[in-house]
C-alpha cells in the first residue's frame, strides 16, 4: 500500500481514537497496548506488516501508542470550582484530630465537587457517604471513578452494592446485589486510607475505620 495512504489512514485513525478515548486511565491502557503490540509487530511478527502489504504497519500502531501516552492526561477534568469553606478555614467543622494534610485537604475537595459537604456539620473520619452525606449509588459510582483517576487509587474489591442500594426500578442490578444484606458505612476515613495506600482492600479498610 502506498506510504501517503497509509499515512493518511494513520492520521483518521490517531485523530478518532484521540477525540474518543478520553478517560486518562483507558487511554493510557490502550497507549500502552499499541505500544505493545508495535513493537511485538517490528521484532516477533514482521511478516504480518508484510501480508497485510502495510510496511510501515508496526510503526505507525507504536507511533499511535506513544502518541496517546503523551496525551493521556489532556481530557482529565479541570477543577476550577471555588474551594469549599473547609479548605479556606480547615478548623472551622473540622472534629479534634481530624487529618488537614493536603492529601485530606484534595479529598475535601472531591468531596465537595461531586457529593457536597454540609457547611454546618462537622466532619469526622468516621462520618459516611452514605448515611451522613446522603450519597446515593449514582454519586457514588462518579465519585469513586474520581478518585481512582485523580488519586491513582487501584479499587481493588470495592463493591458498591456493600455501601449502597441499587436503583428500584432496575432489577438487573437489584438481582446482583441479591445478597449483599445491611449496607455498611462508607466512611471518610476509609477513602483517607484508601488513597495513603493508592489500594482498596474492603477488609483492611472496614476494620481500621
Amino acid at each position: 500500500m502506498d506510504l501517503y495512504l497509509q499515512s493518511a489512514i494513520f492520521l483518521l485513525i490517531y485523530m478518532v481514537v484521540h477525540y474518543q478515548i478520553t478517560d486518562p486511565t483507558l487511554r493510557k491502557r490502550f497507549a500502552i497496548t499499541c505500544l505493545a503490540t508495535g513493537l511485538t509487530l517490528t521484532f516477533l511478527l514482521p511478516y504480518v506488516a508484510v501480508i497485510l502489504r502495510m510496511s510501515f504497519l508496526p510503526v505507525f500502531i507504536f507511533l499511535l501508542g506513544l502518541l496517546l501516552f503523551i496525551t493521556r492526561n489532556t481530557f482529565r477534568r479541570q477543577r476550577n470550582h471555588p474551594p469549599h469553606p473547609l479548605l479556606r478555614a480547615p478548623t472551622m467543622n473540622l472534629a479534634p484530630n481530624f487529618p488537614e494534610d493536603p492529601v485530606m485537604r484534595q479529598l475535601l475537595q472531591l468531596l465537595h465537587e461531586e457529593i457536597g459537604l454540609p457547611k454546618h456539620k462537622t466532619l469526622r473520619l468516621d462520618t459516611s457517604l452514605n448515611f451522613d452525606l446522603g450519597c446515593d449509588r449514582a454519586e457514588a459510582k462518579q465519585f469513586m471513578e474520581a478518585l481512582e483517576q485523580d488519586f491513582a487509587v487501584d479499587l481493588g474489591d470495592y463493591d458498591a452494592y456493600r455501601y449502597f442500594q441499587p436503583p428500584v426500578f432496575d432489577v438487573f442490578l437489584k438481582r446482583r446485589a441479591k445478597g449483599r444484606g445491611d449496607k455498611v458505612p462508607l466512611t471518610i476515613g476509609m477513602l483517607y486510607l484508601a488513597i495513603k495506600t493508592h489500594s482498596w482492600d474492603t477488609q483492611t479498610l472496614e476494620n481500621l475505620s
